[in-house]
């Protein structure tokens, strides 16, 4: 009786996949194809290269250079800054850019959206959080603080502790689009007192076309609002409007809690899923915006799923800009064994946290949305 032999196609071109010739289609070195597992997605090398051409991309978020130009003003003059992050889609990615011009300066971190979080998250989480991931960047923050929507706060406390950590130098506020920089503003002047004669305008920043909110704070200094830094690495500034719509919260952000093992699969919507490929079974919990659906599969399965949900969108969110491998960027993450919680995060999108006892996770996700793995936001 003859022996049979499943015959295995590249994932992306479907070229049967072969050791014998390397100027043929599907070729794929011997070593690749003997240690492959049955849940595995295989490439032959010609598309494996091309897919880590696409996933080793450098991200970074756009940055005016003429802002730029402005914080060389801020550096020279030894300025207070003012970075405001919206603790929601914040992944711990910063522009390096930015973050080189002043990482020697004094910097406060203004987190936004704390209403957002459950209550009984602590505020030192939060901060904590925080701390750690501008310390990656080589800022040591002078100090952070939580802020919400509803949060009612003393506008002369707020101005009164900015004048005491600026020492008299001028105060700059910088911060991605949407992250509250307006709404904190707009609160603190509520308790602002002109003793100038200069009024609060909005101006053409010297020696650039750059406009910036101006506000007088002596003879001598003033607060600058730069314009927010572009979402270019965020899911919410990459996908649709109706897609945006959706991943962004507007009340508490939801988790979703589950049990899974090696070979299933979390899928968020057709935007994105994570699939633990090697592990002991563990529990996974994703925070993400509260029209954001999600379902468990069999990784063997999720491939179809994605496709058959593209039609029926019965998990929803669904982007008409997600359509192919192309589309998608994929990372593994082989964590540690250190019984710590960890979040991989996609900026904009959510985060899948847990314990971290040696998994193997791969990630599909939005090209050119920036992806983190870190100590969790929440502990």
């Amino acid at each position: 009786m003859g022996k049979s032999k499943r015959v295995l196609r590249c994932y992306h071109c479907g070229a049967i996949l072969q050791c014998e010739n390397p100027n043929e289609k599907g070729y794929i070195i011997p070593e690749s194809l003997n240690r492959a597992t049955p849940i595995q997605i295989i490439y032959c090398d010609k598309c494996f290269e091309t897919m880590k051409a696409f996933n080793n991309s450098q991200l970074n978020q756009d940055v005016d250079q003429e802002v730029l130009k402005i914080l060389d003003d801020a550096y020279a003059t030894d300025a207070f800054i003012l970075w405001v992050v919206d603790l929601f889609s914040f992944n711990g990615t910063l522009n390096k850019e930015i973050a080189n011009k002043i990482k020697k300066l004094r910097v406060s971190v203004i987190g936004t959206k704390r209403d957002l979080f459950p209550q009984n998250v602590k505020d030192s989480s939060l901060v904590d959080y925080l701390t750690e991931r501008f310390n990656e960047y080589g800022i040591k923050p002078f100090s952070v603080r939580l802020v919400g929507s509803a949060n009612k706060i003393d506008p002369k406390e707020y101005i009164d502790a900015m004048n005491v950590a600026r020492k008299g130098h001028d105060v700059y506020m910088i911060g991605n689009l949407t992250s509250g920089k307006t709404s904190i503003i707009n609160k603190a002047l509520k308790g602002f007192e002109n003793k100038t004669t200069r009024q609060i305008k909005t101006i053409t920043y010297p020696g650039t076309h750059v406009n910036v909110l101006e506000i007088p704070l002596s003879r001598s200094s003033f607060f600058y609002e730069l314009p927010g830094v572009s979402q270019n690495t965020s899911a919410a500034g990459i996908l649709e409007k109706d897609v945006s719509k959706q991943i962004v919260p507007k009340k508490a952000i939801k988790i979703t809690q589950k049990m899974m093992y090696p070979g299933d699969a979390l899928m968020i919507g057709s935007l994105a899923a994570f699939e633990v490929l090697k592990g002991k079974q563990s529990s996974y919990r994703f925070y993400a915006a509260e029209a954001v659906e999600t379902r468990k599969v069999s990784l063997k399965k999720l491939d179809d799923e994605i496709n058959e949900n593209n039609v029926r969108r019965s998990v929803r969110p669904v982007s008409e800009r997600l359509i192919s491998f192309l589309d998608y960027d994929m990372f593994e993450f082989a964590m540690e064994n250190d019984k710590k919680w960890h979040d991989i995060a996609i900026e904009g999108l959510g985060w899948l946290s847990f314990v971290a006892q040696g998994q193997i996770i791969r990630v599909r996700f939005p090209k050119g949305v920036a992806i983190k793995e870190s100590l969790a936001k929440i502990r």
